[in-house]
């Protein structure tokens, strides 16, 4: 007599990975790229300027000084440094004529690098004090994207016309955050581990990024009102 074995498949974690992770960094791709479009077509920056230095600077650090191992996660993070260049540079050519405080207009260059500056030194004093924990920065990605989401919702509130705001930009950051943050949960719900925190952050991120999507969609939805007298004669 034959005694068959059946063999469980076992579900490749890995791969699982790769393709969440491609998946999430393309969407992010997307959502920057949609934003330099309306950004120069619109002559406005379309993110938070403390959310690019903060972006900028991550950047920089987990590309340039400590890469990823994995050649195809390098190139998916060098596009997003090579896009958010060209999102620093339309916050520099356009953020000045954008603020809406007198004297953050006057002080806008000097208050741009001031800022660079600091959140590029965060940045690094944070990778290095957490390198043992958070090596590839992936919980300080988060900590950005929770603030990003946060300053979004700001950002619509003071920009008059939704001038330099991508609609598709804010659904490819939110699909492309919710991608990762799932697949980043499964994982942890496969390993038996958890995370409180960065669950804290998963939800809120989604949050705030649909929130911020009604309020565009919301907008779009309005009538387009008639100038006032004063808006007229400006």
């Amino acid at each position: 007599m034959h005694q068959f074995v059946v063999v469980q498949p076992t579900f490749d974690w890995q791969t699982f990975g790769m393709i969440v992770g491609v998946i999430g960094d393309l969407l992010w791709l997307l959502a920057y790229i949609l934003t330099i479009r309306v950004g120069f077509k619109q002559k406005a920056f379309g993110i938070p300027m403390l959310a690019i230095c903060f972006n900028f600077s991550w950047e920089v650090i987990y590309v340039l000084l400590e890469p990823s191992q994995n050649s195809l996660k390098y190139y998916l993070d060098l596009s997003w440094l090579l896009a958010d260049t060209v999102i620093v540079y339309q916050l520099a050519r356009y953020g000045k004529k954008l603020q809406p405080v007198p004297q953050m207009r006057k002080h806008f260059y000097a208050a741009l690098v001031v800022t660079m500056a600091f959140c590029f030194i965060g940045q690094l004093a944070y990778h290095q004090q957490f390198l043992g924990v958070d090596p590839y920065g992936y919980e300080s990605a988060y900590n950005i994207n929770l603030m990003m989401s946060i300053l979004f919702i700001f950002l619509f509130f003071d920009r008059q016309g939704m001038r330099g705001l991508s609609y598709g930009a804010a659904w490819a950051k939110m699909l492309g955050t919710g991608v990762l943050s799932l697949g980043t949960f499964l994982e942890f719900q496969h390993a038996k581990i958890h995370q409180p925190y960065m669950e804290f952050l998963f939800v809120s991120i989604f949050l705030c990024d649909l929130f911020y999507i009604y309020l565009l969609h919301s907008a779009q939805a309005e009538p387009e009102q008639p100038p006032t007298a004063f808006q007229a004669q400006a």
